[in-house]
């Protein structure tokens, strides 16, 4: 039985993330802070609670590995969104946006190569349409998801020789709790949005699922590097 290990796996993108390596037939390892909705996967999952922004080195993989003995795909989903020009962004909020976006990444892309130089493996790392394009009033997440694809492209180059390939998604509006949420209180905004979405339509969490277990799984064996919007091509067509 293969082994992920999704950040973040406990709601939102990432629990339909979880959801669909389950159904593929993983061993799902789930890093989050809290349990979140992960009760909705059934006894199926195993949850490790560790702020990942925390972890400096990343400890949680090698704890998953020594269980294992493998960790075919890491999934690094976990991240936050910050909804501030830059003027408003001070040194510690700009801090935690890079800390869990950006160096809490670096540092598991890091140890999962070095876990798996002699087995392989895959990387898939969740960016977001800000790391292909500005954004208004987001100038610290966009500044890590930028970072992100960078990393990926970095990874990707050096883990090769190891059999190990490094991706990124980069979604762009998903219909999720948090964003109905947010727009439910103003659906013109949604509106506005939609128009601009060459397809009219948001997109879902299974569709940044099937993107990231696409990337993960043999069928992409030749795909190594990329950035992949998943956004109905707003990025393309804006």
């Amino acid at each position: 039985m293969k082994t992920a290990i999704i950040t973040g796996g406990n709601k939102g993108l990432g629990l339909a993330q979880s959801a669909r390596f389950l159904a593929a037939g993983y061993r799902v390892h789930v890093v989050a802070r809290s349990d979140g909705d992960i009760a909705k996967l059934g006894d199926q999952v195993r949850l490790h609670q560790v702020d990942i922004a925390e972890d400096k080195n990343a400890d949680y993989l090698s704890t998953v590995h020594a269980e294992t003995g493998a960790i075919d795909v890491l999934v690094n989903n976990a991240g936050m969104h910050l909804k501030k020009p830059v003027w408003d962004v001070d040194a510690e909020e700009f801090a935690r946006v890079i800390d869990l976006n950006v160096r809490a990444m670096f540092a598991a892309c890091g140890r999962y190569v070095d876990l798996q130089k002699e087995q392989g493996g895959a990387i898939v790392n969740i960016s977001s349409m800000g790391g292909l394009m500005a954004l208004p009033s987001a100038a610290a997440y966009v500044t890590a998801k930028t970072a992100v694809v960078g990393l990926t492209r970095s990874v990707a180059v050096d883990a090769a020789r190891f059999g190990i390939r490094c991706n990124a998604v980069c979604p762009g509006f998903i219909d999720t709790d948090m964003t109905r949420a947010v727009l439910e209180k103003d659906p013109a905004r949604r509106d506005k949005i939609e128009a601009r979405i060459p397809s009219g339509t948001f997109g879902l969490p299974e569709d940044v699922a099937n993107a990231v277990f696409y990337l993960a799984s043999d069928q992409a064996a030749y795909v190594n590097g990329v950035a992949l919007p998943v956004d109905g091509g707003y990025a393309v067509g804006f």
